[in-house]
């Protein structure tokens, strides 16, 4: 059994949930390019992962926010716990992040230039993904025999506003708004090859709180995302690919605002397993087409251990 366990950690199944900016929590976090979303994981397998990003560029953290020019920073940690479950005689994976961010942003605000500050907890997130055909659920001891061919598959992330917020401020980590991201995916493998593609919707709840008693609406996003993986020999892998997202105006105490989303971002990931049991995860994203808020570029990395 410890040999079998061995050769198993060997195999690329390994999977981050890789919360590269926690300041994006309203939108950014269903709009990454994220490889292997939809993949086979043995029934009661544990991931733990811990990570660090960075991003740089004109990220707009909050819509309420009237911000022109806006240049951000942003430093962010996370961990993450995730783990492989039977749901039905399907492959699923239940995972929840808490992260924590140091941001900081500058612009012109009313014609004036400004400057804020920010650190603290930022809203964590649940993600339950299932595998409805292609990758039924197999216990540890049968996965060594399993070779994907074809997955589909549905996932739901909820983003829960318990972070930190102060509603006489106008820079904030946390979102103080629910929001829910609904995806379905294909993942196919050819040879060393995989292709994935997905689509889905992001909503959000309202924020009552801006600065005291304003309300903030906005409107769902429309997402859709494709990235093609190439497979190394002993787990290694690297993935590239493109991620769109259109729609997300928002509503200001009744006031329309013109920040509609139609925006184009690409990614490159690399990850590599250091040990048995142990992995390692380096990614780079940024923005190509942005026409609110995604033009911005992220640097992070992440550490996974799998039992």
């Amino acid at each position: 059994m410890k040999k079998l366990k061995s050769r198993l950690k060997q195999k690329p199944f390994t999977i981050s949930l890789f919360i590269v900016s926690v300041l994006f929590a309203s939108h950014t976090l269903g709009n990454d390019v994220e490889p292997r979303l939809y993949s086979n994981v043995p029934v009661g397998v544990n991931f733990v992962s811990i990570g660090y990003g960075n991003s740089q560029g004109e990220v707009t953290f909050d819509s309420s926010v009237p911000l022109d020019d806006g240049d951000g920073d942003v430093d962010s940690l996370f961990l993450s716990y995730s783990r492989g479950l039977d749901i039905a005689g399907k492959s699923a994976l239940l995972s929840i992040a808490l992260p924590y961010a140091d941001l900081g942003l500058t612009g012109v605000l009313y014609g004036e230039s400004a400057s804020g500050r920010r650190k603290g907890l930022g809203d964590p997130r649940i993600r339950l993904a299932m595998n409805f055909y292609g990758a039924p659920a197999t216990q540890l001891k049968d996965y060594i025999g399993y070779q994907q061919k074809t997955i589909v598959g549905v996932s739901v992330s909820v983003g829960m506003p318990f972070g930190r917020y102060l509603d006489d401020k106008l820079l904030n980590i946390s979102a103080n708004r629910w929001n829910v991201i609904t995806q379905v995916g294909v993942s196919h493998s050819v040879k060393r090859f995989t292709f994935e593609s997905a689509v889905g919707v992001s909503v959000f709840t309202d924020n009552d709180e801006v600065l005291g008693a304003r309300r903030l609406e906005q409107d769902p996003i429309g997402l859709w995302r494709g990235t093609l993986l190439y497979h190394f020999p002993k787990g290694s892998w690297i993935g590239t690919g493109f991620v769109y997202s259109n729609g997300g105006a928002t509503t200001l105490e009744g006031v329309q605002r013109d920040d509609r989303q139609d925006n184009w971002r690409t990614g490159l990931t690399f990850s590599c397993p250091v040990a048995r049991g142990h992995n390692i995860q380096l990614r780079v994203t940024e923005g190509v087409v942005a026409r609110t808020g995604a033009d911005f570029r992220t640097y992070s990395a992440s550490y996974t251990y799998t039992f």
